[in-house]
């Protein structure tokens, strides 16, 4: 037994005893310091239950790297993703700010690790994909529910308050994630998804990445903004890395190949929800007096992050090659649209239709919702018939 265990010591590759290594140089920080502020410097019970559940959870991900458990990468993430918004928490309080450079070395070594770790690619979707996209559902659902239906406390789910219209909005957004989640749980092949993966990605990517210039805005004492940072860190990180441990399932699916129609409908919405979204991006400011509705520079940085999402995954979708693979793009984006028709209606009276914007706003979703519900209903618009496909 002992030869066994000493066998298995000596075959653990170079990248993992590194990953050991860097995860026991973090451990200084969750083990050591975080404890040691919680309970002598707060008295809030909650940090301190994060602090101690943290504990253990390093811990039981530093064994399962030990061990070399299949999931151990999924828990190493999921670290990173909390030690990273410990980081920011110390950030915005101004503790311990000298050792954060040193913990983002760290930090950013335990990614790259991870990320080179060799994983088999699956060519179906594996349990743990399934139960990742049911985390992302969840919070999806629960901003959703709150926007669209109690506007007036979105903030029992968002880390901030916004008026009923911007709640709905957002709402509408969280119901297309819904559907983007529900219907990827549901799929069976990689294929399906190999879109929605980025998307999850470069969605929640982007939501963490504004909301570090305007960190004045959150307050760290409430629950909803520590959920808000764990979730738009860990998320993206995750959904990258399963997208770069599948990127060589490159197979598609068979059925007919994508109608003209469809791949040109999806490079005009993608090119043109791409520029909206850099825009709103890289000049807030300017597109605060362009949109038709009243909305902060910080508003427009948050709904960068959803637009570019679906740009980009518009775009990415013109590259697949049967309906399968791009459906689920197509009906969450139907969900969005129409979401966010409904609501622009229900608050009519705050769009100034004396304005080139507004039009295009109503023009512009009425006439996606209706293309996006032609595409998803009409079969023969998704894809060549077998009579056409017969004469070429």
């Amino acid at each position: 037994m002992s030869t066994l265990r000493q066998s298995n010591v000596s075959t653990r590759p170079g990248s993992t005893k590194l990953l050991l290594i860097l995860l026991l140089a973090q451990f200084v920080g969750i083990g050591g310091l975080l404890p040691y502020y919680t309970f002598t410097r707060q008295e809030g019970l909650g940090l301190r239950i994060f602090a101690v559940g943290l504990v253990f959870f390093a811990v039981f991900t530093m064994a399962g790297v030990w061990f070399q458990k299949p999931w151990a990468m999924w828990a190493v993430l999921t670290l990173v993703s909390f030690k990273l918004t410990l980081d920011l928490f110390n950030y915005a309080l101004g503790l311990d700010r000298l050792l954060l450079p040193l913990s983002e070395l760290i930090n950013g070594g335990i990614i790259l690790v991870a990320f080179r770790q060799v994983i088999p690619g699956s060519a179906t979707l594996t349990a743990p994909q399934k139960i990742f996209f049911a985390f992302v559902l969840a919070l999806a659902a629960l901003v959703g529910f709150w926007g669209l239906f109690v506007p007036a406390r979105a903030d029992m789910a968002l880390p901030f308050l916004v008026p009923p219209l911007h709640a709905r909005f957002l709402g509408a957004m969280y119901a297309s994630g819904v559907t983007f989640m529900l219907l990827s749980m549901i799929a069976k092949n990689w294929a399906e998804v190999r879109v929605v993966a980025p998307m999850i990605s470069i969605w929640t990517g982007m939501l963490g990445l504004v909301s570090l210039f305007h960190l004045d805005a959150f307050d760290w004492s409430r629950t909803q903004v520590w959920v808000w940072f764990v979730a738009y860190i860990g998320y993206p990180l995750i959904a990258a890395w399963i997208a770069w441990q599948q990127r060589s399932q490159r197979e598609h699916l068979a059925g007919p190949p994508l109608a003209a129609m469809l791949r040109s409908y999806l490079y005009l919405q993608g090119g043109i929800v791409t520029i909206l979204a850099l825009s709103l991006l890289l000049f807030p400011t300017l597109m605060t007096s362009l949109w038709p509705w009243n909305i902060t520079p910080v508003l427009a940085h948050i709904y960068s992050a959803p637009f570019l999402s679906y740009g980009l995954g518009s775009l990415y979708a013109t590259r697949q090659q049967t309906w399968a693979e791009v459906r689920i793009v197509i009906y969450a984006t139907l969900v969005f649209t129409l979401g966010v028709l409904i609501a622009s209606l229900l608050h009519a009276d705050l769009f100034d239709f004396g304005t080139v914007s507004a039009w295009l706003w109503f023009g512009g979703f009425a006439l996606a919702t209706l293309m996006l519900a032609l595409f998803g209903s009409v079969p023969a618009l998704r894809g060549k018939s077998a009579a056409t496909l017969s004469q070429t």
